[in-house]
C-alpha cells in the first residue's frame, strides 16, 4: 500500500468555526476597549493636558473632577468647573477665564508632532475677565509666543477650527472708569494660525440691548504680541449700525480707519450709552461718515460728513470722554442750512387780528437741562441760519457749551440786507432756564427784521438796531415777561404805516375822529430813533423822536414785550421847516399830543389830554442797573469777561437796580422837559374843553331828582 494512499486529506474549516473565531476576537476587542475605558487613567490624562496648557500660556489651569475622555471622532475631554488664572501682576483672586463646562478636542496626528489643532473648544457658562493698565501698559490677554524655548509647546502652535462661547459673560476693566459688561454672550472664533486671518461672530446683551458683531482680525499674532493688525468690524443694534475698516493697535487699544454709522435717534443712542438727554425736539435720525482715529478717551473724526435731522455738515470733530462722565466735542463744521427751530419751542404767532396777547408767546415748558450732559467748543460756518422767525446768512458762529450753558457768538452775520454781530446765551445749569441775547445789526431793513423778531411790521426803513437783554423762566412767555437790559434803534428814510402823524399834528378833528389812522395812512420820516431801558419785559423810553420835513415828534412811553402791547405819548409839532434827518428838535410849532396804545396787532391813536404814562416810564428808567446784564451772565457762567458791544446810554442817568428814582415836585429845579417849553394853545383849548364837559356832566347828574 502506498504512502500517498494512506495520508489523510486537509479539510477547510466550516463557516460555523469561522464565525465562532471572529466572534471570539471581537469579544476580546470589546472587552479590551471596555477594560481600557474602565481602567484608563483620566486624571493622569487631565494632568498632562493641564501641564501642556500651562506651558503654552504660563497660566495656572485648574480642572474639576468630573472629567470625560473621548477618542472618536477626536481625542479630547470634557470637564466641569475649569479656571485659567491671570498672569503675574494682575488680581489673583479673579481668574482670567472660568467656565461651568469646557469641551476640548484635538486632532491626534498633529498632536504627535507637537502641534495643537483644536477641532472643538466649547465654553459653556464662561466668565472672561479682561483687564488693561493705563497708557498702553500691561494687559491680561497677552500670551507667550516665539520668546519661549524651542522644545516647549506654545500658543503659537495652536490652530482653532471651532471655538464657541455659550451663555457667557465678558467684562473689560480699564485703568479708570466703570467696567464694560457684556451679558449672555454667544460667540464663535475660527483661527487657522496666528499669521492667517481669524473670523469672529458674536451676539451679546449690552445695557439691555442685543448687539450683533461680525469681525475679521487680519493678523492674530499682533493681538498677542501688542502689535498692529488689520481689523474689520460690523455692529448691529437697535440704537446704532456701524462699520469699521482699518487697523487696530493692541498695545494701546488705538483704532484708525474708515467709520460709517447711522441710527434712528441721537437721543436713544445717548440714553443707551448712559448719558440721556432731556425730552425735547430734534436730535433724531443721524448719519456719520469719517476717518476715525481713536486712542484712550479721545476720538478724532476727520473728513467727516454728518447728518442730523435735516442738517448736513462737513468738517472735523474731536470727541473726548471726560473724567466727569460728560462728552466733550471740539472741532469745526460747515453747513449750507441750519434750522434751530427743530430744537426750540414753537415760535409765537403774532401780528394777526384777534390774537390774544396773553397766549401769543409759547407757554410750552422750556427745558435746557440737556446742556448739562455735553461740553463743546465748535466753530461753525453756515450758509443760512433760522432762529424762530428770524433768518440769517453768511454766518460765522462760535459755539461753546460748558457748566450746563450754551454761549453762541455770531462774529459774522448777514441779515435783512444788512450785517452785524450777535450773541446768545442759554443757561440750563439751574432749575429755571435763563436766556440772554445781544444784537448789533447795522443797515438792516426795519420792517422785515421787526416783523420776524417781535411780530411788529409798522415801521419801514433802514438803519441800526442794538439790544442787550436777559430773561428767565420756564417757558418762552415767562422769559419775555422778565426781560431786562437796554436797546436802541435808529432808522432813516422810512415810513410809519397805519397813521398819518403829520395830519394828526395839524388838525384837531383828525385826532378826535381817527381819520388819520387806518389802512392806507402812513407817515414818512427822515429819521426815527430812540433808546430804551428794559425791566420786567417792558421797554421804556423818554427820547423817542421822529423827524419829518414838516413835523417833529417827540415821545415817551412803553413797549410791553411780554404782553405784546404799546403805550406811547407822542408830542408832534407842525413847523415851517423842511429840514429832516438831523433837524433841530427845538423848533416850536402847533400840534396835538396823542397816545399810541393797544396790542401790536390793533394799535389805536387818540388825543393825549393827560400824561398818564410819564410816572411809569420814569420808574422803569430808574430801575436800570449798572453794567451789561448779558456780560455779567456770561462772566458768571463761563468764568471770564466776554466781549460785548457798546450800548447807547439812555437819556436819564440810571439808578441802581432795585431802586426807584424819586419823583420830582414843582418846587424842584429838575422839571420835565415839556414844562420848560411854551404851552401848546391847541392842547390848552382841548384840556379846558374836556374839563368843562366833565364839570357840566357832574352838575347835571347832581341836579337830577332822587327817586
Amino acid at each position: 500500500m502506498s504512502v500517498e494512499a494512506s495520508a489523510p486529506k486537509f479539510k477547510p474549516p466550516g463557516l460555523k468555526a469561522i464565525g465562532i473565531g471572529v466572534a471570539a476576537v471581537l469579544g476580546v476587542l470589546v472587552l479590551a476597549i471596555v477594560l481600557f475605558f474602565v481602567f484608563f487613567p483620566k486624571q493622569l490624562a487631565a494632568a498632562e493636558a493641564e501641564r501642556r496648557i500651562e506651558e503654552a500660556t504660563e497660566r495656572q489651569l485648574t480642572l474639576g473632577d468630573n472629567i470625560d475622555i473621548t477618542f472618536f471622532p477626536a481625542l479630547g475631554f470634557s470637564v466641569d468647573q475649569a479656571t485659567l488664572s491671570n498672569p503675574e501682576g494682575f488680581p489673583a483672586d479673579t481668574p482670567f477665564l472660568s467656565a461651568n463646562r469646557i469641551v476640548f478636542a484635538v486632532k491626534v496626528l498633529p498632536l504627535l508632532r507637537g502641534a495643537i489643532e483644536v477641532k472643538e473648544l466649547i465654553f459653556e457658562g464662561a466668565e472672561l475677565n479682561l483687564r488693561a493698565e493705563a497708557d498702553g501698559g500691561a494687559n491680561n490677554w497677552t500670551f507667550p509666543t516665539e520668546d519661549t524655548p524651542e522644545d516647549q509647546t506654545t500658543i503659537e502652535d495652536l490652530r482653532l477650527d471651532d471655538v464657541r462661547m455659550i451663555d457667557s459673560t465678558i467684562t473689560f476693566q480699564g485703568a479708570e472708569g466703570e467696567p464694560l459688561l457684556l451679558n449672555d454672550v454667544d460667540a464663535s472664533l475660527a483661527l487657522q494660525s496666528l499669521d492667517a486671518p481669524a473670523q469672529m461672530e458674536a451676539a451679546f446683551d449690552y445695557r439691555n440691548q442685543r448687539v450683533n458683531v461680525t469681525s475679521e482680525v487680519g493678523l492674530p499674532r499682533a493681538v498677542l504680541e501688542k502689535g498692529e493688525t488689520p481689523l474689520t468690524a460690523r455692529v448691529r443694534a437697535d440704537a446704532i449700525e456701524a462699520d469699521f475698516d482699518g487697523v487696530f493697535r493692541t498695545e494701546t487699544g488705538a483704532l484708525n480707519g474708515a467709520l460709517n454709522a447711522n441710527g434712528a435717534s441721537v437721543r436713544n443712542l445717548l440714553a443707551w450709552m448712559g448719558t440721556p438727554m432731556a425730552n425735547g425736539g430734534g436730535f433724531g435720525p443721524f448719519r456719520l461718515s469719517a476717518r476715525m482715529a481713536h486712542e484712550g478717551a479721545q476720538t478724532a473724526l476727520t473728513e467727516a460728513a454728518v447728518r442730523l435731522d435735516s442738517i448736513d455738515a462737513t468738517g472735523a470733530l474731536t470727541l473726548i470722554t471726560q473724567e466727569n462722565g460728560r462728552l466733550r466735542v471740539n472741532g469745526a463744521l460747515s453747513s449750507a442750512n441750519v434750522d434751530l427751530n427743530t430744537y426750540l419751542p414753537a415760535p409765537a404767532q403774532t401780528g394777526q387780528e384777534g390774537v390774544a396777547v396773553d397766549t401769543a408767546w409759547s407757554s410750552d415748558p422750556l427745558d435746557l437741562s440737556g446742556l448739562r450732559s455735553l461740553d463743546a467748543d465748535l466753530q461753525l460756518t453756515l450758509g443760512a441760519l433760522r432762529f424762530q422767525r428770524m433768518n440769517f446768512s453768511n454766518v460765522a458762529l462760535g459755539l461753546r457749551i460748558a457748566n450746563g450753558a450754551l454761549d453762541a457768538r455770531l462774529t459774522r452775520i448777514s441779515l435783512y440786507d444788512g450785517g452785524g454781530t450777535a450773541r446768545l446765551i442759554a443757561d440750563g445749569s439751574g432749575a429755571t432756564p435763563r436766556v440772554a441775547i445781544e444784537v448789533d445789526a447795522q443797515n438792516v431793513q426795519a420792517e422785515t427784521l421787526l416783523r420776524d423778531a417781535i411780530g411788529f411790521d409798522n415801521i419801514v426803513g433802514r438803519g441800526r438796531l442794538r439790544a442787550s437783554l436777559v430773561g428767565q423762566g420756564a417757558s418762552q412767555a415767562a422769559i419775555m415777561r422778565t426781560l431786562r437790559g437796554n436797546a436802541s434803534f435808529n432808522f432813516n428814510d422810512g415810513q410809519w404805516k397805519g397813521v398819518n402823524l403829520a395830519q394828526v399834528a395839524r388838525t384837531v378833528q383828525s385826532a378826535l375822529t381817527g381819520q388819520a389812522a387806518g389802512e392806507g395812512s402812513s407817515t414818512d420820516f427822515a429819521e426815527l430813533a430812540s433808546t430804551f431801558t428794559v425791566a420786567d419785559g417792558v421797554m421804556a423810553t423818554d427820547d423817542l423822536r421822529l423827524l419829518n420835513p414838516y413835523v417833529r415828534l417827540e415821545g415817551r412811553g412803553m413797549v410791553n414785550i411780554g404782553a405784546q402791547s404799546i403805550d406811547m405819548r407822542i408830542a408832534p409839532r407842525a413847523v415851517n421847516n423842511a429840514q429832516g434827518q438831523g433837524g433841530d428838535l427845538s423848533v416850536t410849532g402847533l400840534g396835538v399830543p396823542f397816545r399810541v396804545s393797544g396790542p401790536w396787532s390793533r394799535v389805536s391813536f387818540r388825543p393825549a389830554l393827560e400824561d398818564v404814562v410819564q410816572n411809569q416810564v420814569r420808574d422803569i428808567l430808574a430801575r436800570q442797573g449798572e453794567g451789561n446784564p448779558l456780560a455779567t451772565l456770561g462772566e458768571t457762567l463761563f468764568g471770564r469777561q466776554p466781549a460785548t458791544a457798546p450800548t447807547t446810554p439812555t437819556a436819564e442817568t440810571p439808578a441802581t437796580e432795585g431802586e426807584t428814582a424819586a419823583p420830582t415836585t414843582p418846587a424842584q429845579p429838575t422839571q420835565p422837559q415839556q414844562e420848560t417849553r411854551p404851552r401848546n394853545p391847541l392842547e390848552e383849548m382841548l384840556r379846558r374843553a374836556q374839563e368843562r364837559r366833565t364839570q357840566a356832566a357832574e352838575e347835571e347828574k347832581q341836579a337830577e331828582p332822587t327817586p
